[in-house]
């Protein structure tokens, strides 16, 4: 594969159950039941409206448990060592800015957050082991609970940041969003896709 060499990266693809991104390095299982959108606009307007279109490079949709859950992803601009030196307050501002762009769009009735900051290192460890094929581990998750036009829905998402392209670092964010009721119903598919990331530095 020259991607080195190449103009272009190979298009996402499907293999199995595994999609794999070479644009943004990871690769993930896809569960049952769940398939890409036909229409990823429509679908993230109709389940998850304060999502940037931009950033989703995958959006799944099971129409039976009337879920979403989209991946997506952003190219940084320090190298991952320099995330290792940032302390608590920098990952808790990234929280805050993500609650205040909901905020703006619903009616948010709980806000619940954990940060992993000592995962920054594990997920080092694990791409120096295998730069190729390697776990990511999140940096932090948020379940919250909010009101969109009367509807009560409930959303979970986990923060990933890992290296990749050989000097740089990629953020991958994990997102589901369904009925409050329906939770239960979508959390195993969320939890498997989480599991099954991997990330994926070509460059090296």
């Amino acid at each position: 594969m020259c991607l080195n060499a190449c103009s272009t990266l190979p298009s996402p693809l499907i293999v199995g159950n595994t999609y794999t991104n070479f644009e943004y390095e990871y690769s993930l299982d896809l569960p049952d039941g769940w398939l890409p959108a036909d229409d990823p606009s429509k679908a993230l307007e109709r389940y998850a409206r304060w999502v940037d279109e931009d950033m989703a490079s995958l959006v799944l949709i099971n129409n039976a448990t009337q879920g979403l859950i989209a991946v997506m992803n952003q190219k940084m601009a320090l190298a991952y060592p320099r995330y290792l030196k940032l302390d608590e307050h920098h990952w808790e501002n990234r929280i805050n800015e993500m609650r205040k762009k909901l905020e703006a769009e619903v009616n948010v009735l709980s806000y619940e957050y954990r940060i992993y900051k000592d995962n920054l290192v594990a997920t080092q460890q694990n791409y120096f082991v295998s730069q190729r094929t390697f776990k990511p581990e999140k940096v932090f998750g948020v379940d919250t609970r909010f009101v969109e036009n009367t509807a009560k829905k409930k959303m979970s998402f986990e923060w990933f940041l890992f290296p990749c392209q050989k000097d740089r670092s990629c953020q991958t964010i994990v997102m589901m969003s369904c009925p409050e009721d329906h939770y239960e119903d979508n959390r195993p598919a969320f939890e498997h896709i989480v599991a099954t990331l991997r990330g994926h530095d070509y460059y090296n």
